[in-house]
């Protein structure tokens, strides 16, 4: 039988053979030993399934999952199917972690018993400099109360009167039976699904806490779904958020207050950048705005929605 890991590490892979080794070799090389890391190859068409095999032969904690691509959302969710740790951590296949990652997490975590733990994260600074956007991309808290335990409700509140909330699931470690109990799972079919994910863990976990350290290295590079130029399946993607968030909130109306908070923040941000679409987009997303969202939108952001020139 299998000897249960401390920690489960799941890596969606697909089309990432440039950066794959590096963001391997960071996991393996945790001073934290204690882990399974859960590849899943979601139907990759270049030359990582090769580089994959590789390291499977080299280490054997490592467990490759093949799948048709299906999306980042239903890799995650296959990885945590397959996960068996106390603990869980989401890796990306382009990114770095930082070697003392793992351990000082799952030392916070067991000694004051969180359900989740929330750390920092900065630019991998690429030496070509791949492009100018990483300057917009900032992850780093300032004025978040380090080490203090608290309800995952109040840190979520406090963190958005702050405006340090952010959204990626590489910034939290994870107690599975969090993840279990509570059924959380990423929604297939849309992107910006960390939205919705780390919203969830936040508002569920019982004890969370902030290690103020930047352990992860996220890359920007061209043509990722971050750095790409704004569509229509991205505007939709978050009203999808806050349609799934609407319906958390119905089940669960104590967080109604810090949901709507979040929404407002969000769904204005998200409209901002809707000012590139084609105009018959953006008339249409302001009829969906007005008839379904208008209580958390600034008249502000339908003015930029409406009249600012994409540059």
């Amino acid at each position: 039988m299998k000897e249960q890991p401390l920690i489960s590490v799941i890596m969606p892979v697909y089309n990432t053979e440039a950066y794959l080794d590096m963001a391997i070799q960071s996991i393996l090389e945790q001073t934290e030993k204690n882990f399974e890391l859960i590849i899943i190859n979601d139907g990759a068409t270049d030359g990582s399934p090769d580089i994959l095999f590789k390291w499977q032969q080299k280490d054997q904690r490592i467990q490759i999952i093949a799948q048709d691509n299906q999306g980042l959302s239903a890799a995650r969710n296959t990885g945590l199917r397959h996960a068996i740790g106390t603990f869980v951590y989401f890796m990306d296949s382009d990114d770095y972690l930082r070697p003392d990652t793992l351990d000082k997490c799952v030392r916070y975590a067991e000694d004051s018993v969180l359900d989740l733990v929330f750390f920092d994260a900065d630019i991998l600074d690429d030496q070509n400099k791949e492009n100018q956007q990483s300057a917009t991309f900032h992850y780093i808290r300032k004025k978040t109360a380090s080490y203090q335990v608290m309800k995952g409700s109040e840190a979520l509140a406090q963190l958005l009167d702050h405006q340090e909330f952010f959204s990626p699931v590489w910034m939290l470690f994870i107690r599975r039976s969090l993840i279990l109990t509570e059924n959380l799972q990423f929604e297939v079919g849309i992107i910006h699904e960390d939205e919705l994910f780390t919203m969830q863990a936040f508002l569920l976990a019982q004890q969370v806490g902030y290690l103020p350290e930047p352990f992860f290295f996220r890359r920007v590079r061209a043509n990722s779904i971050m750095t790409s130029a704004f569509k229509w399946y991205n505007i939709s993607s978050y009203l999808k958020v806050a349609e799934q968030l609407q319906l958390f909130v119905q089940q669960h109306p104590v967080y109604h207050a810090v949901v709507d908070q979040y929404l407002a923040r969000m769904l204005n941000a998200a409209v901002w950048k809707a000012h590139g679409l084609p105009p018959h987009q953006r008339v249409k997303l302001l009829f969906i705005l007005i008839s379904r969202w208008n209580k958390y939108m600034n008249i502000r952001t339908y003015g930029v929605l409406l009249f600012k020139k994409k540059k």
